[in-house]
């Protein structure tokens, strides 16, 4: 006879709240809504001038553009990563309605960032592979909610 107790460390029972599985409250998809195109544009106009002197410098390297013409995965992933990060530099004094941090994700597979919601101290090296387009975090499988 066979019988399951389990799986170990589970805990049973336990259910998490929409806050800690990271869902955006009312307040704060609303105030994303209203301010994310004008936050995203502020922050890419700050870092321009950087990022096309870093543009520069990867279409340099060997192996920036692949043998039909087209941008390698590795220099666009490069590049977005660059992105998020100077952008969430130029953004990081701005908080949302329920204190969240606005950080730019760099996206996967194309060029450009997502903007995003994180609290104080976050670790957003944990999202350094990048995000789909679908929201799906690159080599996870947790789906953000996006900004």
């Amino acid at each position: 006879m066979m019988e399951h107790h389990g799986i170990l460390g589970q805990k049973w029972g336990v259910r998490r709240t929409p806050a800690q599985l990271g869902n955006l409250s009312k307040k704060d998809a609303n105030w994303v809504k209203k301010k994310s195109e004008k936050i995203t544009e502020q922050a890419r106009r700050k870092s321009s001038k950087e990022m096309s002197q870093y543009a520069n410098a990867i279409l340099r390297t060997p192996g920036a553009v692949n043998k039909s013409g087209k941008l390698s995965s590795s220099a666009i992933n490069a590049y977005n990563k660059k992105m998020a990060e100077l952008m969430s530099q130029s953004a990081s004094k701005i908080r949302s309605p329920s204190g969240k941090v606005v950080q730019f994700v760099a996206k996967r597979g194309e060029i450009g960032v997502m903007m995003a919601l994180a609290d104080e101290g976050y670790n957003m090296a944990q999202l350094r592979n990048g995000v789909w387009a679908s929201g799906r975090v690159a080599y996870k499988k947790t789906v953000l909610d996006k900004a």
